[in-house]
């Protein structure tokens, strides 16, 4: 029976977490926008030499693109931002955080994330005006070994660590009504047509002056 349980000892140890680095988060939102903001802070007794973040969006949430490249980040999918959410689709990226063959990382690190909402469809529902929808939080892997290579896009994520978020986030995002289309429309048609007409009256009287 000891014998046994030596062998599973030895086939599960490697893939059980005993001890990870500290990671500490905060989550604030107002309307479309949501910020997540993440601190990973190490653990002496489990080097890591390598931190990989990996994360994947549903269809109604987006990050801007340029923020993902300062991020130096791999993207999986493409990101309209001005597609509504049925006109979307999920994607994925990833990005290192840390990495280095010699040297445990050894000082905080951090980073943060801005997360928008995207435009749901009308709802035939006159006494509904939002809907409450899941905000998938980013895994964090941490690896003694070498970070993974993302010039050929995203590995998939370290199946031995990853330190996933307990909190189960969510989005509020306001529903527009069907039966208001049918003046949404038109004053949205409307309202470029009337600033561009009014800046042309504003030109047109600023160059009669400069004339006279």
């Amino acid at each position: 029976m000891l014998l046994i349980s030596f062998y599973l000892v030895l086939i599960f140890a490697p893939y059980s977490i005993i001890s990870a680095p500290d990671v500490s988060s905060r989550h604030t939102g107002t309307g479309f926008h949501s910020r997540l903001e993440y601190s990973i802070d190490p653990d002496p007794a489990t080097p890591a030499r390598c931190l990989f973040v990996w994360h994947r969006l549903p269809p109604y949430l987006y990050i801007e693109p340029d923020e993902l490249l300062q991020l130096n980040a791999t993207i999986l999918g493409s990101i309209n931002i001005e597609s509504s959410a049925s006109q979307s689709h999920p994607f994925a990226y990833c990005f290192i955080l840390y990495n280095s063959t010699k040297i445990p990382f050894q000082h905080t690190q951090s980073f943060s994330l801005n997360i928008h909402s995207r435009y749901l469809d009308p709802t035939t529902d006159n006494n509904q005006f939002d809907e409450i929808l899941p905000l998938p939080e980013p895994v964090i892997h941490f690896t003694s070994k070498p970070c993974p290579h993302l010039g050929n896009g995203c590995p998939a994520p370290l199946a031995e660590t990853g330190i996933e978020s307990p909190r189960d986030l969510t989005v509020t995002i306001p529903i527009g009504q069907q039966n208001h289309l049918w003046f949404v429309f038109p004053v949205t048609c409307l309202f470029p047509l009337i600033s561009c007409s009014l800046l042309f009256i504003y030109s047109g009287r600023i160059n009669h002056k400069s004339v006279h």
